[in-house]
């Protein structure tokens, strides 16, 4: 999460940035209304929508892809800019400062808000009813459940990316010029990720272990390799604008089998969550191999849509984008609290899921964009998310 100087920023990205960022929010208030996916999650409301369900395993696929590809590209930004010294202060300083002051401060927040879910939830339903029937069965002195890194796992991955450039970005063979002149070969490009789609299962699973596992390293760290490489290659991208469109309209249609082939999240009993962790052990090697390649070209043109669309229709400067991309680290930071403490006050609330989800997406952001503005934005926080900003 670079924020390039005001005076070269790159519009296009710094908007697209902002759109994903409002997706991720949707996507983790919209868990909770997603049928069936909606019982794997903690606040698992009464009843649930199929469309919503496809909607936010659409925007799942595409958009930590993009995140890791755009600090890729911004990273290789500032190494050009400022230099490599520099480069690693700014990754402690963005990266590694806020990850060490806002972990503890998140996991206690979320263990209040879980806390409250139990005591608030009369009738617990889903992943919140498996916990709550598994902490019965405890015995007294029974350690509890090992410490995650929660969603800050994005940072701690792209501090890990962003050592393992700095060490190797004078390593001149890692360049692959050869790859990105023929672009028959970039055709072949998405089959590097089926890897780490394999490593990972289906639907691409959040690494929050503070443990370090390979699939992430051969999954996102290969889009955040190709963010970098991206870097000075511009003009492939500007080849590619006039088939935006049709990229976009691919990316859609190959999402519909994609989907239908996505193994159903659907915690009913106890029981059923070892059966859930062994999924894929029950599926034949072709079809998982044939799932992972769709996986992984779905989530490449899905991207890459989303980089020439973003180029055609978000170039221009906009105030309310600006405002929005330099909040989105906040956002980012502060919303997944929020979100679980408004979808548990709204379960036994019989409003129509739209309604709730709107309610929860909307009422999540203003209350970080709110808190931003007051506690961040002209203040020690702000200087070290995203740098100095003046009043106008």
């Amino acid at each position: 999460m670079v924020t390039p100087i005001e005076s070269t920023r790159i519009h296009y990205l710094d908007n697209l940035r902002s759109l994903a960022m409002l997706l991720g929010v949707y996507l983790h208030a919209g868990l909770a209304y997603a049928e069936p996916s909606r019982s794997v999650w903690v606040a698992t409301n009464p009843r649930g929508s199929a469309s919503i369900d496809a909607s936010i395993w659409w925007i799942h696929l595409f958009r930590m892809g993009l995140f890791f590809l755009l600090s890729g590209y911004f990273s290789k930004w500032l190494v050009q800019r400022r230099g490599l010294r520099s480069f690693l202060w700014n990754r402690f300083l963005r990266i590694g400062l806020p990850f060490v002051l806002f972990w503890p401060l998140l996991t206690a927040a979320m263990t209040i808000v879980f806390i409250f879910a139990i005591s608030y939830v009369e009738e617990p339903q889903g992943l919140l009813k498996v916990i709550v029937a598994t902490s019965q069965d405890l015995e007294p002195g029974t350690s509890s459940p090992p410490y995650t890194t929660g969603h800050l796992w994005f940072l701690y991955y792209l501090l890990m990316f962003s050592l393992i450039a700095a060490t190797t970005c004078r390593w001149t063979w890692l360049s692959f010029d050869w790859l990105f002149q023929r672009p028959q070969l970039l055709v072949l490009a998405p089959m590097a990720l089926v890897p780490g789609v394999m490593g990972s299962g289906l639907p691409i699973a959040t690494p929050d272990s503070f443990i370090p596992t390979w699939w992430p390293l051969g999954y996102y760290g290969l889009f955040y390799w190709f963010g970098w490489q991206l870097f000075g290659r511009e003009l492939l991208l500007e080849r590619l604008r006039p088939w935006c469109w049709h990229l976009l309209l691919v990316g859609c249609l190959l999402f519909i089998p994609h989907y239908l082939l996505l193994p159903v999240l659907d915690i009913r009993e106890l029981q059923q969550l070892q059966e859930l962790q062994s999924t894929s052990e029950s599926r034949s090697a072709v079809w998982w191999i044939a799932e992972s390649v769709l996986a992984a070209y779905t989530a490449s043109i899905l991207i890459l849509s989303a980089l020439l669309v973003g180029q055609r229709v978000l170039g221009r400067p906009n105030a309310w984008f600006k405002f929005c991309a330099d909040s989105s680290y906040w956002v980012y930071l502060l919303h997944l609290p929020i979100v679980f403490f408004l979808q548990t006050v709204l379960i036994p609330i019989d409003l129509p899921v739209v309604v709730k989800l709107i309610a929860v997406s909307l009422g999540a952001w203003l209350t970080c964009v709110a808190t931003y503005l007051v506690f961040v934005r002209y203040t020690p926080i702000g200087w070290m998310l995203h740098g100095r900003r003046s009043f106008p």
